[in-house]
């Protein structure tokens, strides 16, 4: 599964997400079944970031959904989002 979460920060605040972001990133990566997981600053607007995200299925993402460090970024970030996460998933075909 391919995961990308558009994050838009209200001006000003990019930097203080990104700091958020640092331990999420680093306890996902150890979670079972994450193949990567990446964040980037756009290069058009100063207010986004987006996540790319792999995993191996459905269900390691419904679990990493469910885990304390997520749950903690998702609250810490709350109120310097300028609008709610843009989160798209798509299915990757190995064959």
């Amino acid at each position: 599964m391919m995961v990308t979460a558009k994050i838009t920060a209200k001006p000003g605040e990019k930097n203080k997400i990104i700091s958020k972001a640092k331990d999420l990133i680093k306890s996902t990566r150890l979670e079972s079944g994450c193949i990567s997981y990446d964040l980037y600053s756009s290069t058009e607007d100063d207010d986004v970031l987006i996540m790319l995200e792999q995993w191996k299925d459905q269900d390691v993402l419904d679990s990493h959904m469910q885990t304390e460090h997520f749950k903690t970024f998702s609250v810490a970030i709350k109120n310097i989002l300028a609008k709610e996460l843009d989160i798209d998933v798509y299915p990757v075909d190995k064959e």
